[in-house]
């Protein structure tokens, strides 16, 4: 286990020890729009924030895992939807089946900044 991963799972103690952790880092998106991000062994996510006027942040997780056999004959087809609300700078990390638990600082990109490449 890294350090990394280490104070991870100390600041989310609701992490079983055997589940593995995919740590996203800041991720920047467009206040509403969905952002794709594809992961190892099949698995896929969506994640939408979206900034509420009262402050929080809303997100939106949509995860998908597929995992297939010899001839792409899918054997097994999993998908979840996770919605909750996060105060700006705080880092969450949502447990997505058994797979997975994904870590990240969502950060609203306001419409007249770009983002650094």
């Amino acid at each position: 286990m890294s350090g990394e991963e280490a104070k991870i799972r100390q600041a989310f103690p609701s992490i079983p020890s055997e589940m593995p952790i995919q740590n996203l880092g800041e991720v920047s998106f467009n206040s509403g729009v969905p952002k794709k991000i594809e992961l190892d062994d099949g698995q896929a996510l969506q994640i939408t924030a979206t900034a509420q006027t009262d402050g929080p942040i809303q997100i939106i997780v949509e995860y998908e895992a597929k995992k297939q056999s010899i001839g792409s004959v899918l054997k097994e087809s999993y998908s979840e939807r996770k919605q909750f609300l996060l105060k700006p700078g705080m880092r969450c990390a949502p447990k997505l089946r058994d797979d997975l638990a994904i870590v990240f600082v969502p950060k609203i990109i306001e419409p007249d900044t770009k983002p650094l490449p």
